[in-house]
């Protein structure tokens, strides 16, 4: 990896917020002295976590099997990059940076559709691994529970299904905003309608799902301008209610709950083909307006500054609600 390579992710120190300088066995800060190695193409800037765990590592490996085929990992994917496409006119001039990449399929996914991935970063050394192995771009291991180290003048950052996971959202919208530059772009997904929130929400170590409007309030109250807001996996919410409700009567315990999540990520041909189908026929939809309800919300906005104009399809959701 070049350093202009590594230049692109704009890494600063996590201990004092300065840039970083770049030598074979690592990177070292200047004003505080601190060295970070580089292990395996990953940068180690984790000082230790805060707080309590935002994922469970040992789903990492399923994520790598299934993500390529399963129909919710694909669905949001093509509604990813269907609204990056939309609503950022100049996406080939900007360089994307994944915070929290999880096992990197969707990272994947944009980078072979022409999208120029500056890097990525992760709490977790298992997704690192992962992905390393998926595409070759900077990453950093970085800490949870902290904002992660990266510095001004970024062009577009994704966190997919991240936000969740987070304890101070608000802090990390503000974070976001202050680290882009003006006309800078986020593009997020999160779970949505709090009415769903379940055992497999406490699984994964969610610590909210969004309405819509609470969605947008958070970011425009961080100082973003929101061009696209919108439900989608809408054909799914009737499904979840029904599991919600039947998981009232099954066993509770950690490992019952665990081994019912690790089913959902089985990728049944009759069941992923019908859920593929209908997604599908969603996304047509999508490109033509927000969807008012659905089990998750993507937003895409932007620093104001000299940034992409208003899209075409995927509404900016004005209509608030859940």
């Amino acid at each position: 990896m070049t350093d202009e390579a590594w230049s692109r992710l704009r890494a600063v120190c996590p201990r004092c917020r300065t840039a970083l300088t770049a030598d074979d066995s690592g990177v070292m800060c200047g004003p505080c002295g601190a060295r970070y190695p580089l292990e395996g193409g990953i940068l180690r800037l984790a000082l230790g976590r805060e707080g309590a765990p935002g994922y469970d590592p040992h789903f990492f490996r399923t994520l790598e099997r299934v993500e390529g085929r399963h129909f919710w990992f694909v669905a949001r994917r093509e509604v990813v990059l269907d609204a990056l496409r939309r609503a950022v006119p100049d996406l080939d001039r900007r360089a994307l940076v994944d915070i929290g990449c999880g096992s990197g399929g969707l990272l994947q996914y944009l980078r072979d559709r022409g999208v120029t991935v500056a890097g990525a970063c992760d709490a977790y050394l298992e997704s690192l691994e992962i992905v390393r192995r998926r595409v070759a771009v900077p990453l950093a291991l970085v800490d949870e529970g902290r904002l992660p180290p990266l510095g001004p003048g970024h062009d577009l950052l994704a966190l997919f299904d991240v936000l969740e996971h987070l304890d101070d959202d608000r802090g990390m919208l503000r974070f976001l905003h202050s680290v882009l530059a003006p006309g800078g772009v986020v593009v997020l997904t999160v779970p949505a309608h709090p009415f769903l929130f379940d055992d497999r929400d406490e699984l994964a170590h969610h610590r909210r799902r969004y309405r819509r409007g609470e969605l947008r309030e958070k970011l425009e109250e961080a100082g973003f301008s929101v061009r696209v807001l919108s439900h989608f996996m809408a054909p799914l919410v009737p499904l979840l209610l029904a599991m919600r409700a039947v998981s009232r009567f099954l066993p509770r315990s950690r490992r019952h709950r665990r081994d019912r999540q690790q089913l959902e990520f089985r990728v049944v041909p009759v069941i992923n083909g019908l859920g593929r189908a209908l997604l599908a026929a969603e996304r047509q939809v999508l490109r033509l307006g927000s969807l008012p309800f659905g089990s998750s919300i993507i937003a895409v906005a932007t620093r104001p500054g000299d940034g992409p104009a208003a899209p075409e399809g995927l509404g900016s959701g004005r209509g608030g609600g859940r």
